[in-house]
């Protein structure tokens, strides 16, 4: 049986892709921060282990104990806007991540990287498009994050990197009580008109349960239907039947959204090809309550 080691496993995509790989027939170990979050891993069929992605010996004593085939890495805050956290957290821990790997023999591993740090220009970015070196502010310190995660991911024989779009759904953004979600409920939003590419938080799961079969490489894992900021805002505001005050300010030429051509040739396929199909608020709520329908 294929073993399977998922950092973030309490995560957003961690609690889900953990329960998703034991159903596949793999077997699954995680990585966790707490002893609530062990038990919750060890209760759902998962080999639990405690330990800070930040601290080597913490991950190498894991990945030790554990002997996994493949490593998939899936920490960030997705909740958060603490760039920096996510940037140490993105270098520092996928270099540990990486470093116990080689030691240990793992020749395979997957990462959680994001879609959105491409240079300006004109049409959807794709993979052979440079990451956005010439960024400052707070978004330097994300392409830094990107740049490090990937080139870390790399060291490894078989890597697959998967640049995700603007995740949606619940526990993010975008979901109930997330910051953009409150934005419009508290009737202030503030955004560009900049293209956006969106991916739901099940699909994130499931194609990080397709890339295990992918060719080494990076793969944007975005849907079929960029969108630009104000018609999104607009479709939005009527899905949560509200009508708060926007603020649409023009989108620098980064603000391009994403290609997922490269990620299709390799089969991958999407349960929700456009975010107006995932966004229905009868899919968020049903989550929230534990996948039954209202």
């Amino acid at each position: 049986m294929t073993k399977i080691f998922v950092t973030g496993a309490t995560g957003l995509i961690g609690t889900k892709l953990t329960k998703r790989l034991l159903e596949e027939g793999y077997e699954v170990g995680g990585l966790t921060t707490s002893e609530n979050g062990k038990e919750k891993l060890e209760n759902a069929g998962v080999k639990a282990y405690i330990g800070d992605i930040l601290k080597y010996d913490t991950i190498e004593d894991s990945i030790s104990d554990f002997k996994p085939d493949i490593i998939m890495n899936e920490i960030t805050d997705l909740k958060q806007v603490d760039m920096s956290a996510n940037t140490k957290v993105r270098i520092e821990g996928t270099k540990n991540l990486v470093n116990a790997a080689i030691k240990h023999d793992v020749t395979h591993i997957q990462s959680q990287s994001i879609a959105f740090t491409y240079e300006g220009g004109e049409g959807l970015a794709t993979e052979n498009t440079p990451l956005d070196y010439h960024a400052s502010g707070d978004r330097k310190i994300t392409v830094d994050g990107v740049e490090g995660l990937e080139k870390e991911t790399a060291k490894i024989e078989h890597h697959v990197i998967l640049r995700y779009g603007l995740l949606y759904g619940p526990g993010t953004w975008y979901g109930k009580d997330g910051m953009i979600y409150n934005q419009f409920i508290n009737h202030e939003v503030s955004m560009t008109d900049g293209v956006q590419s969106f991916i739901h938080i099940d699909d994130a799961v499931e194609t990080a349960i397709q890339a295990l079969n992918f060719d080494s490489g990076i793969y944007n894992v975005v849907d079929d239907d960029p969108v630009k900021g104000d018609v999104f805002a607009k479709w939005y505001a009527n899905l949560l039947n509200v009508n708060p005050n926007m603020n649409i300010e023009l989108a620098s030429s980064f603000e391009r959204g994403a290609s997922n051509e490269k990620f299709k040739k390799q089969g991958g396929t999407l349960i929700y090809t456009t975010w107006k199909d995932g966004m229905n608020p009868i899919k968020y709520y049903s989550d929230l309550i534990g996948n039954r329908k209202v």
